[in-house]
């Protein structure tokens, strides 16, 4: 699974929406070349949402959805498509939903995203984005052109990377025993440059439950759980924006993940997995 905020906003406003743990410090962000080990099953999962936890003060009594994530690859990059639907029960019993369908492209050498993102609310549209992402080199700086909601270039620093690569590093930090993380990620999903994710890795271990869902050749393994902590571009803030924390394993299926709205937190669980051909090139 890519690891990148499925829906970004609050209860109720589906911007940005808060991510994970721990507020961590800053670590250097490994450009290395990625390793050879680190194998990806491209794969269609559905997912259940169910209300995790809930505040002492929130405004929500419950909340429970679903989700639907692919990630695919072809020759020369990786497809991520994602369904999400989140029906929110506030506290004076008003029910509120909130849907998001995202589609990306990433090259594989990690220097262009082009990103498709749509956002409603009750079932009318609250918010669309669409644009194209480019690095002038690994490392490098670079820059972000949106068609939607508004035309406008934004400047990416120099150490942005994209969400697949972001998770590829990740993942092949964790391999090597690497306990912490932090890079710069830009995903399209808002129209402002990126801001730093900091990640927390535990080691691998055998899943506390077994999930019938998964069956070879896609699991069950064991996994690790990663936490991570999506900050905004203002750095005077030491709380991250968006929290999420996710059961990986190492072909990047995620039996399950948890998405920390801050009020309150909703559990996704893994229901149905598919495994898609990887492309003969």
């Amino acid at each position: 699974m890519q690891i990148q905020p499925f829906h970004r906003g609050t209860a109720y406003n589906q911007r940005r929406i808060g991510v994970f743990l721990l507020c961590l410090a800053f670590f250097g962000i490994d450009l290395a070349p990625l390793r050879a080990d680190v194998v990806i099953a491209p794969h269609r999962a559905a997912y259940t949402l169910e209300l995790k936890r809930m505040g002492r003060d929130s405004t929500v009594s419950d909340a429970s959805g679903a989700m639907v994530y692919t990630w695919g690859e072809t020759c020369d990059g990786w497809t991520v498509e994602q369904q999400f639907l989140l029906n929110v029960v506030q506290a004076n019993g008003n029910p509120v939903s909130l849907t998001a369908v995202s589609s990306t492209w990433e090259s594989k050498d990690g220097k262009r995203l082009r990103f498709n993102i749509k956002r409603e609310r009750n079932g009318s549209e609250v918010e669309k984005i669409r644009g194209e992402g480019r690095l002038e080199s690994v490392g490098g700086a670079g820059e972000a052109q949106f068609e939607l909601p508004v035309v406008k270039r934004i400047k990416l620093p120099a150490g942005t990377v994209f969400p697949t690569m972001h998770t590829l590093r990740l993942m092949a930090r964790a391999q090597d025993g690497a306990r912490t993380d932090r890079q710069i990620v830009f995903d399209g999903s808002e129209v402002e440059p990126p801001g730093p994710v900091s990640a927390f890795i535990l080691p691998l271990k055998t899943p506390a439950e077994k999930n019938e869902a998964l069956t070879p050749p896609l699991g069950p393994d064991k996994v690790r759980n990663i936490h991570l902590a999506f900050f905004g571009i203002d750095t005077r803030s030491a709380e991250p924006e968006f929290e999420m924390s996710i059961e990986l394993q190492d072909n990047g299926v995620a039996p399950s993940l948890i998405l920390d709205y801050g009020e309150y937190a909703v559990r996704a669980n893994l229901v149905r997995i598919e495994a898609l051909e990887k492309p003969d090139c």
